[in-house]
């Protein structure tokens, strides 16, 4: 018996200590964890009071997650410290300044997601204060016609010499993922009060009823030219379906994997995923030989990260397909390669800072490398991002 018992303890120990490059979603473990490793020391020496709402968002959330990796306490100080300072931005209206101009739904959905990767981590007090900001934020959405008759959630808040001028209610593809199926699913999440879920389904689901049959899904934005119901438009058509396909594919993703975890409705969630199918097949077909997705350097690269995290969610919970994990791997590669990476833009590694987005007046390679943390996170710590 003593014998069977202490071989027993030895598998075990030697199971427990079996380092994580077990992981299949990483071509190459040790290097990826170096990598983020190196990624989490440069947002907090370079970005810990970055300007822009959502950047900065992105960029403390993937300090939640290399805390959650490596144990280092500057990650969750460095988030904490941010998520104070965003406490005391919210005006008394219950939005954000998004750093620029027009106040987006979208961008305040994607920062917001900072409180709820911070919620299993702090203390009482500011797991109340979260709540009651997002609460707060919430509540104005309703308050103000935000939600459309669609379904769909509204761009936001025209304003102009520092002040909220109007609604701009427009349908928005972004916003109706980042804040309708993300920060409204959390919301049901933490009452249980079925009027937020509904919301999450709505939004989404309205998204999912515009893809195309190729899988594509439109970037829908009328006041900006991305009208869906304009017809025989090349512009339009340009704008619509062409223009933006992975920055939607990384944004719709966000909401629709944290809906599909958190819904509680088995029927919605298996009604989700075979939506989303094109998509993925999409996605496997169109990327790049080099293992990046979008044309080289344009803004729609800049944002096409999160097309990882959709994809490792569809592989991790609907359908282990080879072709997926294959596709990561490529990916993965792409970023170890160091001469690839600089010239996609990742900061860290002396990616070019200059390239300036005129429509945001922020960098674009800034928006990268904050929305790349959170595709190594899930590399590396699959749906860890999206964990509450």
């Amino acid at each position: 018996m003593i014998k069977k018992s202490l071989i027993v303890v030895i598998l075990l120990l030697a199971f427990s200590c079996t380092p994580q490059q077990e992981n299949n979603l990483s071509s190459n473990y040790e290097a990826t964890k170096t990598f983020y490793k190196n990624l989490c020391d440069f947002i907090v020496k370079e970005k810990a009071n970055h300007k822009t709402t959502f950047v900065a968002g992105y960029y403390m959330r993937t300090l939640v997650v290399g805390y959650k990796m490596f144990g280092d306490e500057r990650y969750l100080k460095t988030a904490i410290n941010y998520a104070d300072l965003l406490l005391t931005k919210q005006t008394e209206s219950g939005y954000w300044w998004s750093g620029y101009g027009t106040i987006y739904l979208a961008d305040t959905g994607s920062a917001l997601a900072l409180f709820i990767s911070l919620y299993k981590y702090v203390d009482k007090e500011h797991q109340d204060k979260y709540f009651n900001s997002i609460k707060k934020f919430v509540d104005a959405i309703e308050r103000d016609g935000l939600i459309t008759p669609s379904g769909a959630i509204g761009v936001g808040l025209y304003t102009k010499d520092g002040k909220i001028t109007g609604t701009w209610k427009d349908e928005y593809t972004i916003s109706s993922s980042l804040t309708g199926a993300q920060i409204f699913t959390w919301m049901y999440y933490k009452t249980k009060e079925n009027k937020y879920r509904e919301i999450a389904y709505n939004a989404l689901n309205w998204i999912l009823s515009t893809m195309n049959n190729d899988g594509i899904i439109p970037y829908v934005l009328k006041g900006m030219g991305y009208d869906l119901n304009k017809k025989d438009d090349e512009d339009n058509d340009c704008n619509l379906w062409y223009r933006w396909n992975y920055d939607t594919s990384t944004y719709v993703g966000e909401g629709l994997i944290v809906f599909d975890m958190y819904c509680d409705k088995p029927e919605w969630k298996e009604e989700i995923r075979e939506k989303i199918k094109p998509h993925i097949e999409f996605l496997l077909r169109t990327q790049n030989v080099d293992g990046s997705w979008a044309l080289p350097n344009c803004p729609d690269q800049k944002r096409s990260p999160g097309v990882i995290n959709l994809l490792i969610w569809y592989y991790s919970n609907v359908d282990k397909d080879i072709r997926i994990s294959e596709a990561v791997h490529r990916y993965n590669d792409f970023l170890l390669n160091p001469e690839y990476a600089k010239s996609y833009g990742v900061l860290s590694v002396g990616g070019n800072s200059e390239l300036s987005d005129i429509t945001t007046a922020m960098s674009l390679n800034d928006a990268l490398t904050a929305i790349l943390g959170r595709a190594v996170g899930d590399i590396l710590l699959p749906g860890e991002d999206a964990t509450w």
